[in-house]
């Protein structure tokens, strides 16, 4: 009897997951974005995540579009169910690459309200 593959689900309240999809669709499916590490992160009043990620181009890209994402991620609002990023920024930026650290931080509103 064949075995049937097991497609796996992500959480809808994993901020990395949703991160990594958001930046894609910011780069226009034109970039890969890899989730590098992830670290418990935590201060006196909040929790949350520091995420590390590598944007990767491939191919012909034009380097006003790697420009132009290493600009907007900063303002960007993401939108992740019980968390809002807290801080985002480009750490290394070449011809086709960007390497990207965000925070993460657990909404105690919305998380008081589950």
């Amino acid at each position: 009897m064949p075995v049937k593959p097991v497609r796996l689900k992500t959480c809808p309240r994993d901020p990395g997951s949703s991160l990594t999809r958001q930046i894609e669709a910011l780069a226009d499916g034109h970039a890969r974005v890899m989730l590098k590490r992830e670290r418990p992160w935590a201060s006196i009043t909040f929790a949350g995540t520091r995420h590390s990620f590598a944007i990767d181009w491939q191919g012909a890209v034009d380097p006003d579009e790697i420009q132009k994402l290493a600009e907007a991620l900063p303002d960007h609002e993401f939108s992740i169910p019980g968390h809002f990023v807290a801080d985002i920024l480009v750490t290394d930026q070449s011809e086709m690459r960007l390497l990207v650290e965000a925070l993460s931080i657990i909404d105690p509103l919305e998380n008081a309200r589950d």
